[in-house]
């Protein structure tokens, strides 16, 4: 029907906009006839609503129920039933839609905001302990697709590092792997300063962590994950943390770009294993 139109709805089609409205087809039926007769007795009302007398009692009692429709009861006679004024069921439905809409914006919004956590969760990893950093060591170069850049501060698990290589070249022999070893001089980037001067990890620069930097884009210096591997040192367990958060782009990029220009300075170049 043309929502332009002057030519007021049929029973059939007010019927439907009940329905949509959220009243279930037998109620809406027996509810627009009872308007129409303003009273009427149920085995009256199933004949004129066209549903089964049967049921007709369960959707008059529903209405009675939601205040839709009032009964009167007579002694000795069949109860009478009336509608309530279809401008208060309107509005009742009305309000009920809102609220409804209402709720599924607030669920929406709930399961949006613990999706974004869950991925925040996903995107930073952090593994401590010998042998659950050796299983994220594994995990981690396991999911490189295309290079691995690795700088090492100093020589640590080498022989461990050189296995996962070796590992990584039988299953993805196309991956470019690439090692770079610096002096102190690399810990004196503000990046990486201002990581680990953080409340929380203290006693990092002692560490000389070794980092890796894995499908790196050479053009545009930026890279899918920056990568923390911290030797165990003092009462430190060994620690390996992986960070692929958008949030993290701008640190990488900074410390990727800060690191290639200081060994460019240097006259350091990377070596392809």
């Amino acid at each position: 029907m043309n929502p332009n139109s002057s030519t007021s709805f049929s029973k059939e089609e007010t019927i439907k906009a009940l329905t949509f409205l959220g009243l279930p087809l037998g109620e809406a039926k027996t509810y627009t006839s009872l308007v129409g007769e303003g009273s009427s007795q149920a085995t009256r009302l199933a004949e004129i609503a066209d549903v089964p007398q049967p049921k007709v009692y369960g959707y008059l009692e529903s209405l009675v129920k939601k205040n839709y429709v009032t009964r009167q009861i007579k002694k000795g006679k069949p109860d009478t039933f009336t509608a309530v004024p279809y401008e208060s069921v309107i509005d009742a439905l009305e309000s009920e839609i809102s609220f409804r809409i209402k709720e599924t914006k607030k669920y929406f919004k709930e399961i949006r905001e613990k999706e974004k956590e869950r991925q925040v969760e996903d995107l930073f990893s952090y593994y401590e302990g010998t042998k659950t950093v050796s299983a994220g060591l594994k995990t981690v170069i396991g999911q490189v697709q295309e290079n691995i850049i690795v700088v090492l501060a100093n020589e640590i698990h080498a022989s461990q590092l050189q296995s996962l290589y070796a590992e990584l070249r039988k299953e993805k022999p196309s991956v470019e792997i690439l090692q770079l070893t610096v002096s102190d001089k690399i810990f004196r980037l503000p990046p990486i300063k201002k990581l680990v001067n953080t409340e929380g990890f203290s006693g990092l620069l002692a560490k000389k962590p070794t980092m890796f930097y894995t499908d790196v884009d050479f053009e545009s210096k930026s890279c899918s994950s920056m990568n923390l591997y911290l030797p165990p040192i003092d009462d430190f367990s060994s620690m390996l943390i992986n960070i692929k958060h958008p949030v993290a782009l701008h640190l990488q990029l900074q410390l990727f770009d800060g690191l290639f220009e200081m060994l460019e300075k240097q006259g350091m170049s990377m070596k392809k294993l």
